[in-house]
């Protein structure tokens, strides 16, 4: 990869109404209630406790919205060939009419099987489970994703499809799992059949039944914040106590609150979430908007360590300058919504906390002036990591953010004016292009 300008964005008005259309659809949709098979081969446990709690919501644009519906419609093209070709191939489940739907963990985890399939030349008596995915790729080019799958296989190459497989043939029974995917710039279709293996299912399960039942974040992946991994984490800024609000989260749900408890009722799969404030199950509509007694789980606030705790409040100690404030719906105490809103530094200052106590106040927010993407990157307080001329700042940004190339890593924020086009990624990295001298400098914003 060379100039960066090939990854600028270049949409005309029609096209960015059209991508604008799919991210509206797509931000509407609601989190699943459920820990997904699809996801239970990353590498993080606490990315996955975070997701299964509600904590942080992926920034997806609609461009990438609309290459999730792509792979969806290459589906029924491949079933149509499998029964061209003389297989018998069940997309949906004949006793339903549904797409076919796998559950575990009590219904607090589950996944949906592309299909399945009988008749396949290397196998034609044995039922496979049906995976069906779409990658990217070049024919001069032989790092991408479809070309390492065929090198090493599935199960090292795309570990999360592979864990998919197994949870999907450990619960239905099938033994055999049929791999697909099609590299889109070629249309070259690659197959793997894979072996059920009953020890890593078994691992599989019972680590998404650790995960489940976790009361707090389990351990991160990563003990440093700048590494592939963790940097282009959506929950980078929950994680890792970076966000310019005391409590990052997209919403007030019962997942984060102390009083909710997924139970794991063994016969069951309906996934039963219980409220010991109120004594009663809550149902999955409740869960996404919380109540007015919510009670934030404590290792969600990063920059303070629990010191006391009540039934309806607990009490903090901040770790910087040994402020003591409580989180709860008292007089004085500080509510969700208020974490939520708040800059860390402002909660438990002793002047506001007085002001919040004398008036019985609450804190609405700070209005904090919008600053452009240049001013977010002032160079007194940023780090310069590379200039130089246009065709060489591909490389350079690759080289930076140790990747191969920049498909598939959408930018965070954009900026184009008359003098500059400005570029971020992964919240930290700017490019720059300086138009009038055509130059290029890559700024890392420091912490």
């Amino acid at each position: 990869m060379g100039d960066i300008t090939d990854i600028l964005p270049k949409e005309t008005q029609t096209v960015q109404a059209i991508y604008d259309w799919h991210k509206e659809n797509g931000d509407a949709e609601a989190a699943r209630g459920y820990l997904g098979a699809s996801i239970l081969g990353r590498s993080c446990d606490r990315q996955l406790w975070y997701t299964f709690r509600f904590c942080f919501k992926s920034e997806i644009s609609g461009r990438i919205y609309r290459l999730f519906r792509t792979g969806h419609l290459e589906e029924p093209r491949f079933v149509e060939e499998l029964k061209g070709i003389g297989c018998t191939v069940h997309e949906l489940d004949p006793e339903t009419g549904q797409q076919f739907e796998v559950k575990f963990a009590c219904g607090h985890g589950g996944g949906h099987m592309d299909g399945c399939a009988l008749g396949l030349p290397e196998a034609p008596k044995t039922w496979h489970v049906l995976e069906m995915k779409t990658m990217g790729g070049t024919e001069d080019q032989k790092s991408k994703d479809f070309e390492k799958v065929k090198k090493v296989g599935v199960q090292k190459a795309k570990p999360e499809h592979y864990a998919q497989m197994q949870a999907y043939m450990g619960h239905t029974g099938m033994t055999r799992a049929m791999y697909l995917c099609k590299k889109k710039a070629t249309d070259e279709i690659h197959s793997e059949r894979i072996k059920f293996d009953p020890k890593y299912f078994k691992w599989l399960m019972e680590r998404a039944e650790r995960i489940i039942t976790a009361a707090v974040p389990p351990e991160r992946c990563s003990d440093r914040p700048d590494t592939f991994a963790c940097k282009f984490c959506d929950a980078y800024k929950l994680c890792w106590g970076t966000s310019d609000v005391a409590v990052p989260l997209p919403c007030k749900s019962c997942r984060t609150c102390c009083h909710a408890t997924p139970e794991m009722d063994e016969g069951e799969d309906w996934g039963r979430w219980s409220c010991s404030k109120h004594g009663r199950d809550v149902s999955e509509d409740e869960q996404y908007v919380g109540c007015d007694s919510h009670l934030l789980i404590p290792h969600l606030v990063s920059f303070a360590e629990p010191s006391d705790s009540g039934d309806d409040w607990i009490e903090f100690k901040n770790d910087d300058d040994g402020a003591v404030w409580r989180h709860g719906l008292k007089e004085g105490y500080w509510s969700t919504e208020e974490l939520m809103k708040t800059p860390g530094p402002i909660v438990g200052e002793p002047a506001v906390n007085a002001v919040k106590e004398a008036f019985e106040g609450e804190v609405c927010g700070f209005e904090v002036p919008e600053l452009t993407l240049l001013e977010k990157y002032p160079p007194e307080d940023s780090e310069k990591l590379w200039d130089g001329p246009p065709e060489h700042s591909g490389n350079a940004i690759c080289k930076i953010m140790g990747t191969i190339d920049m498909e598939g890593i959408e930018p965070t924020a954009a900026l184009d004016d008359e003098a500059h086009t400005a570029v971020e990624f992964a919240n930290q990295f700017l490019v720059v292009i300086y138009k009038e001298h055509n130059h290029v400098a890559i700024w890392k914003g420091k912490e």
